[in-house]
């Protein structure tokens, strides 16, 4: 058997990696976070309504079981990297919405109201975020993947229409692997090809939106107080999130802090978590000036130790304080997001975010 025949035997039975790993991942955890801490305020909100009757109570471990599904379908049934964004957000809902219900699974008497579960799910939860960043930060693609990737990427532009910074992302990759062979250079053509038709046809709405969105920064960026705006916001950010875990900590007293007492939990991990997420943010904005990618990803660190730290300990406390803190994290997350992969695009192609580029 010749080297390149074991090669091809070893592609077969090796998993291919998508490069998109992290994005799909994170939104699944942040989904399934919104779940949990959604369906607790509901639940407090409305008396904790039980659907059924006649002695029948339909869980919502079954809405998450649905959740899953609906997730699961699509990725069988449809090809495109949208598929697998959607999928990752309703996994989460579904993933959430299941895991809620671990009191009653885990006590004799099905109680759901068990004080320890919140602190079971959110072991969960930072468990699942090291198991997800592991295979996020694992050794760099390997040549197969690369080529496997860009492919995957001619199907995005083929069913979806994909930006041009999808086009780019594709051609990125091919350069990356370094195969100059038969193969590549037909991917290569199949995404030029394909990305072609794309700017042929008349956009479609997701386009013009993203258009738009992307002029909209593009001025931003050249406005000269929007460095020091995204700065103002990121310190008072970390400003209140001190000033809650102060309140908190003035709020219990000092009893709170012993580990016999049962609101330790919330009277050490909100504050400790506080003070890592503003380090985190002064480690971003001591970065601002020389490079706007790097002091967003440090920000967004910061807001990532928020949602899966802080907001579960201020959700064991007060579960309706915890939803409007959850809320404005996401927002925040979002809007990062978006400007991270603009500042990433920007790298890629060598120019500037001030630049106007086609969708």
């Amino acid at each position: 058997m010749d080297s390149s025949e074991k090669r091809g035997r070893r592609a077969r039975v090796s998993a291919i990696r998508s490069v998109n790993a992290g994005s799909y991942l994170e939104s699944f955890l942040v989904s399934a976070i919104a779940a949990v801490l959604g369906i607790r305020v509901f639940l407090e909100l409305t008396g904790y309504p039980q659907i059924g009757g006649s002695g029948l109570h339909i869980a919502h471990m079954l809405w998450g079981g649905f959740f899953m599904l609906a997730a699961i379908i699509p990725l069988l049934a449809l090809l495109g990297q949208e598929v697998r964004g959607v999928a990752a957000i309703l996994g989460g809902i579904g993933f959430g919405t299941f895991i809620d219900e671990l009191g009653k699974f885990i006590t004799a008497d099905n109680d759901y109201f068990f004080r320890p579960a919140i602190a079971l799910i959110y072991v969960i939860f930072i468990l699942l975020f090291l198991l997800f960043r592991s295979i996020e930060r694992r050794q760099e693609p390997s040549q197969d993947e690369l080529l496997a990737n860009s492919a995957d990427m001619v199907v995005t532009l083929l069913v979806g229409g994909a930006s041009r910074e999808e086009t780019t992302q594709a051609l990125e990759l091919l350069d990356r692997s370094g195969v100059h062979s038969p193969l590549s250079r037909a991917l290569r053509q199949a995404v030029l090809a394909a990305a072609h038709g794309v700017e042929e046809s008349s956009p479609s709405l997701p386009t013009r939106v993203s258009t738009l969105l992307r002029r909209g920064y593009g001025h931003l960026i050249r406005w000269q107080w929007f460095q020091r705006t995204v700065l103002a916001l990121f310190v008072v950010y970390a400003i209140l999130f001190l000033s809650t875990a102060i309140w908190l900590l003035v709020r219990m007293g000092p009893a709170s802090l012993l580990i016999e007492n049962g609101r330790s939990v919330v009277a050490l991990g909100f504050p400790l978590s506080a003070v890592i997420s503003s380090l985190l943010v002064v480690s971003g904005a001591t970065r601002l000036p020389t490079s706007r990618l790097a002091a967003y990803r440090w920000f967004k660190r910061a807001i990532l130790v928020s949602i899966f730290f802080g907001q579960f300990f201020l959700f064991y406390d007060n579960q309706l304080g915890a939803i409007g803190g959850l809320a404005a994290n996401l927002v925040l997350l979002s809007g990062l997001n978006y400007m991270i992969r603009e500042e990433e695009y920007s790298q890629r192609v060598g120019r500037g975010p001030t630049q106007e580029r086609p969708a």
